[in-house]
């Protein structure tokens, strides 16, 4: 064979992609811990239909730009989307056709049952089929039992609100009651559930509020189920730049501190030096200091843009199509828009988030302002997952502390969080 000829078949090989690069590499070690299973199976799956045609590198992030746009629904530029999308056809058409088929079923499942149900008759042929996560010895258990305010759940965040802010979340009635003494001292009561838990008197409302409210955090994490948020859990982070959308992985950021310190008056301010010759000695005003601490903010306008003119360059139909795939993914992580996005392009994220039944809120100041949205979770769904079923992506993203009377059944989840 000539050389010439030999060039020619190279060439065709390369073409075809037959062993010209190396294939003795591990897939497995870009299995990250936060990745969801049906995100690794698909990526994997790509990885190992290419693997002998492009270099490792390359390989990988073609793979991770596929399963963002399959599940995330995120856009590069046309070339490579078309690229991708003919590599993955194979791929993708497989792993679709075997999710429609799976849903097909569960459907018809619940279908049955739901029939069988209005007519007074088991069905046979569902019984023996386990819909969700897998029996055990705890999947009956009632969480709730025996516990002296019920089905309230502390969720710990919000600081001063947290209680207050739990109970809506565990639709429990909860109250603050001030009280004022014949003596002049201020009394405040808290009650959850109708029940007193806990009083304190000072001489100001505020002080006494306090008091009592750290008195009844200390007596309810004795008897009901506290969930907190790992500070450290993973957050997807999206990003605009240049009509261009990217993603990426990161460690929840740290809420940004309240700005209404920088708004308290000091002995500079010359209202405060006002106020202190007509008699004020600080706190809230009115008779029972009941008014607000802080000047009233003002808003800052830095364009000459008409009032009420906003700017929204927002494609509402395709961030609806990000939000929804986001909300029927299995993913329970958040989603972060950073700050470049405007702030009439957040406000209509926010109304996206609202339809699809998503929570949202943001948070930072200014040009540091970020965006959040999350999946709603029940408090039993969360307690449930994490205390009986031992999921790894809620057991990652929430702590749990379990009642006292509790702790024989779950002695791993005892330790005491704080707020």
């Amino acid at each position: 064979m000539s050389k010439k000829d030999k060039m020619k078949k190279g060439e065709l090989k390369q073409h075809e992609g037959e062993n010209e690069f190396a294939t003795d590499w591990d897939i497995e070690k870009y299995h990250q811990d936060f990745e969801p299973d049906d995100h690794w199976k698909l990526k994997r799956l790509f990885i190992e239909t290419h693997k002998k045609k492009f270099p490792e590198e390359k390989l990988v992030c073609l793979a991770q730009v596929f399963t963002n746009m399959e599940f995330m629904g995120c856009k590069y530029p046309a070339e490579t989307m078309h690229r991708v999308a003919e590599l993955s056809r194979d791929v993708a058409k497989n792993f679709r056709a075997e999710r429609a088929n799976r849903l097909k079923r569960t459907f018809i499942t619940a279908s049955n049952a739901a029939e069988a149900r209005v007519k007074g008759r088991k069905n046979k042929s569902s019984s023996n089929k386990q819909l969700g996560p897998p029996a055990n010895g705890f999947k009956e258990i009632d969480l709730f039992e025996g516990l002296r305010f019920g089905k309230f759940v502390i969720f710990l965040h919000g600081g001063r609100n947290c209680l207050r802010e739990s109970a809506q979340r565990s639709n429990v009635h909860y109250d603050e009651v001030e009280i004022l003494e014949a003596n002049g001292r201020k009394k405040a009561e808290i009650y959850v559930d109708n029940v007193l838990v806990a009083s304190a008197c000072k001489d100001t409302f505020k002080a006494s509020k306090e008091s009592a409210f750290q008195e009844a955090l200390k007596i309810l994490q004795k008897c009901s189920y506290c969930i907190k948020q790992n500070p450290s859990r993973k957050t997807i982070k999206i990003e605009k730049s240049n009509n261009k959308l990217t993603c990426d992985i990161i460690e929840t950021e740290t809420t940004a501190p309240d700005s209404s310190d920088d708004n308290k008056l000091d002995a500079s301010n010359k209202g405060y030096k006002i106020m202190k010759l007509m008699g004020w000695s600080g706190g809230g005003l009115g008779r029972q200091q009941q008014g607000r601490e802080d000047p009233v903010s003002y808003l800052l306008k830095n364009n000459r843009t008409g009032l009420g003119n906003s700017v929204d360059n927002l494609d509402r139909k395709y961030f609806g199509q990000v939000l929804r795939n986001y909300k029927n993914s299995e993913d329970i992580r958040e989603l972060q828009f950073e700050p470049t996005f405007t702030k009439e392009e957040r406000a209509s994220l926010h109304q996206i988030a609202q339809k699809y039944g998503l929570r949202s809120s943001s948070y930072g100041q200014n040009k540091q302002r970020r965006l959040i949205v999350s999946k709603k979770f029940e408090n039993l769904k969360i307690l449930r997952e994490i205390l009986i079923f031992k999921n790894a992506r809620y057991m990652d993203y929430y702590f749990v502390q379990v009642p006292e009377t509790k702790q024989m059944l779950f002695p791993e989840f005892s330790t005491k969080l704080s707020l």
